[in-house]
């Protein structure tokens, strides 16, 4: 796994790079044809391709020569980084002479393949582990380099790796095969989309290693695919190493527009946990070091802590799931120690009447609120630097999503899901700042004590490792939607 943003390679293990190039045939009557490696690194993946490549030519009677020779055109590669390439060129020139081969003039391009493979001609195969940059980590003009020249990173917030992804399948002949460890996530980002539509037709197999650690010391979800130019395949093949499920799937079952691609089949006799049960974001300060604030006191209708004093008019109780776990060791400490607990809680600058919210112009709030604008006045560089709404005033949340929505009785539930659902319970006065939030519908048959045991059973967490993006070997980021399609008894 590459990592484009410092420049480094963690590289792919051996056991993965050999079980790739057998997932695309490339063992046996190779010599003749073209294979690329398009970030090759210090030419991990490329070794094993040498090597490789050399006993079948020596299987084939082929001569020292004629072996150099293939060696220099077969085995194309890219890598932009000087650096890399010395190495690579290094690690190869020793394989080969393990076999008594010399001075081969390797075919490595030290260059940007996603900008400069134009004139390359397509070949049989394709490897590779490309850079996983996220969106956030990839400069202003390459993405719009990337936008502009890829039609899988025209909307939203692209990884790196698609646009690899898309060029490696251009550079294949009809019948060539591409097989890349890419991250889980593009089976399931929302922003993936125009990419599994893009490649659907082709993609003959997926194996699927979440759960497993592929890379020793780096957290990151993978699989990798088995792509076929020209296929005629109507199914998939789909292979979960880590549950040993092994099955095919119809192509056409994942065709549907703006979908996941879900691999499990779910309940479908039941009904949805979005039938009974409203689940929405969490508000969204976009800078909650300026609203969030303790205190152990209150005096003169006044929240103190240790330099916050505020209007208690203006501050709610405030959850995440974070703040709950700080704030049960506090609870336990606080009582071991006989002191105040301290309480965590939010600056809320809006009207609130009833379900309505109303705003306050800027002068108004200065004057009834005095203290919190002095409090506000105080991080006033960093609000104005917020991504925030357009019309957002600085004192107030970056977006105002769920504001309406907050004052019910509630359930906390947060967006990544680790082993089991950690719900936590919430009054209709206290507001959450992270996760999802959970509340009953009007009329529903069932109330959050139902709503809580479902979160938390065995059978809710296997539909989150199911549908879920996973983060980590345990771990899965879901989505409101997810939440909204889980099906119980």
């Amino acid at each position: 796994m590459s990592k484009k943003k410092r420049n480094d390679q963690i590289p792919t293990p051996e056991q993965y790079v050999n079980r790739m190039l057998d997932a695309i045939g490339y063992k046996d009557h190779i010599v003749g044809k073209r294979i690329l490696e398009n970030s090759c690194g210090e030419g991990n993946i490329l070794q094993a391709i040498v090597k490789r490549y050399i006993e079948d030519a020596k299987r084939t009677g082929l001569t020292q020569t004629e072996i150099k020779k293939g060696l220099e055109c077969d085995i194309i590669a890219y890598e932009k980084d000087r650096r890399l390439v010395r190495r690579c060129r290094r690690n190869l020139n020793k394989v080969c002479r393990e076999f008594q081969i010399n001075d081969i003039n390797w075919n490595i391009k030290k260059t940007d393949y996603l900008k400069n493979s134009k004139n390359e001609k397509k070949v049989d195969f394709v490897i590779g582990n490309p850079p996983y940059v996220t969106y956030h980590d990839i400069s202003v003009e390459e993405r719009k380099f990337l936008k502009e020249k890829y039609e899988v990173c025209r909307k939203g917030r692209f990884d790196y790796c698609y646009a690899f992804i898309e060029e490696s399948i251009c550079s294949l002949k009809e019948n060539g095969k591409m097989v890349y460890l890419v991250p889980f996530s593009i089976f399931r980002n929302q922003y993936a989309d125009s990419l599994r539509k893009y490649i659907l037709d082709g993609i003959e197999e997926i194996i699927d290693l979440t759960g497993i650690k592929v890379f020793q010391g780096i957290t990151c979800s993978v699989t990798y695919f088995i792509y076929k130019k020209g296929t005629t395949e109507d199914s998939i093949h789909y292979v979960k190493e880590k549950d040993g499920i092994d099955k095919l799937i119809q192509r056409d079952r994942l065709a549907e527009d703006g979908k996941k691609w879900i691999f499990h089949a779910t309940k479908s006799d039941c009904q949805t946990f979005g039938d009974y049960f409203c689940i929405h974001n969490s508000i969204a300060t976009l800078y909650n070091k300026a609203f969030l604030f303790t205190a152990n006191q209150e005096k003169d209708g006044k929240l103190i802590g240790e330099q916050e004093c505020i209007e208690k008019a203006i501050c709610y109780p405030v959850i995440s799931t974070k703040l709950k776990k700080t704030e049960i060791k506090e609870q336990k400490l606080a009582e071991k120690e006989k002191r105040a607990v301290q309480k965590n809680y939010i600056i809320f600058p809006y009207k609130r009447k009833n379900y309505a919210i109303e705003k306050y112009e800027e002068e108004e709030f200065r004057q009834t609120y005095p203290k919190a604008y002095v409090h506000l006045q105080k991080y006033r560089d960093a609000l104005d630097k917020r991504k925030k709404d357009e019309h957002a005033k600085w004192f107030e949340y970056g977006r105002s999503q769920a504001l309406k929505e907050l004052w019910s009785e509630k359930l906390i539930l947060p967006m990544v899901i680790t082993q089991k659902a950690k719900v936590y319970r919430a009054d209709a006065e206290t507001i959450p700042c992270a996760g999802y939030f959970i509340t009953k519908k009007e009329g529903s048959a069932y109330e959050l004590d139902d709503a809580e045991k479902i979160l938390q059973s065995e059978a809710f967490y296997q539909y989150v490792k199911n549908v879920g993006t996973p983060t980590t070997e345990t771990s899965y980021r879901i989505s409101v939607k997810d939440i909204q399609n889980y099906k119980f008894k």
